[in-house]
């Protein structure tokens, strides 16, 4: 069990309305604990649409948390935040209980954090959290091409909003059900990425990869080939093409992260110019059946 919070008849807990951006965002710009998987920029069109909470005292703002229920596997916290003069258990005791009954609502297994804010594990720990996995980062520098890879049996060509039900699919095949996409997921990459391509065999959806990018930063959150096509070169294939979408974008920085253990994916990336940057994430789940 948390701490319990000091001041806690001082403090309001409510779930997030658009009229807080504001505020959040000043909290986001001014405040050292902060956890966003979430461009700030997109941080409006977020709080329209999934649940989060925040506390508030008489002086503002106190900390806040959200999550997006990856139906129907977990619920991960995409933006974690609190005031320089909070601490983390009280924060914890007051907001964790809202967010994790917020998924119980959607009859979601499970609670999963991702990342290495240091003031943020261990006492997400204390709280009931698990490490299931380690995660590495790998970034590219540069705007140097790629190299050409070798040909495959694959046509590579952009997604359509009509391959989302196909990618799904093949989502649950290529990874554990920490890492699967809701269609929202998709369908919101699908209208702002810098690159979404698939790549098809005798006409069938085999892989998909998926790249954004904020400013020059590019960041390749999915390669996905199905277990069957595995080890042809279509990986490769589509990694070509999303370093290149990205360069085009104006990026001279990717970055990708991918299994401590997924030894094969990390050569690949290393054979197209990525380098392990030697940061490692945890995985955390709290099982809440």
């Amino acid at each position: 069990m948390c701490a319990l919070a000091t001041n806690r008849q001082a403090t309001i807990v409510r779930t997030i309305k658009s009229t807080d951006v504001r505020s959040l965002m000043r909290l986001i710009d001014t405040a050292w604990r902060v956890h966003l998987r979430i461009a700030p920029v997109d941080l409006l069109a977020k709080v329209k649409d999934l649940p989060g909470f925040l506390a508030e005292d008489k002086v503002g703002l106190r900390g806040f948390m959200m999550m997006d229920p990856l139906q129907p596997d977990i619920a991960l916290i995409v933006a974690a935040g609190l005031r320089d003069t909070w601490g983390v258990k009280p924060y914890l005791d007051l907001l964790l209980p809202k967010v994790e009954q917020a998924a119980i609502n959607y009859e979601l297994p499970g609670l999963v954090y991702i990342g290495n804010a240091a003031w943020l594990v261990d006492d997400l720990k204390s709280c009931g959290f698990e490490t299931r996995e380690l995660i590495v980062a790998f970034e590219r520098m540069g705007i140097d091409p790629p190299p050409k890879p070798a040909p495959t049996p694959a046509r590579i060509r952009a997604a359509h909003y009509n391959d989302l039900p196909t990618l799904l699919t093949l989502d649950r095949l290529a990874f554990s059900h920490i890492w699967h996409k809701s269609f929202g997921n998709l369908s919101e990459a699908l209208s702002k990425a810098v690159s979404f391509a698939v790549a098809l065999v005798d006409d069938r959806i085999v892989a998909y990869e998926w790249c954004e990018i904020y400013k020059e930063h590019a960041h390749l959150t999915r390669l996905a080939v199905h277990p069957n096509y595995q080890g042809h070169g279509i990986g490769a294939q589509l990694l070509h093409q999303a370093i290149v979408d990205a360069l085009e974008g104006g990026a001279d920085l990717i970055t990708l992260n991918t299994q401590e253990e997924n030894r094969r994916s990390q050569a690949l990336y290393e054979r197209f110019g990525f380098v392990n940057t030697k940061q490692r994430m945890p995985v955390l789940w709290k099982d809440l059946k």
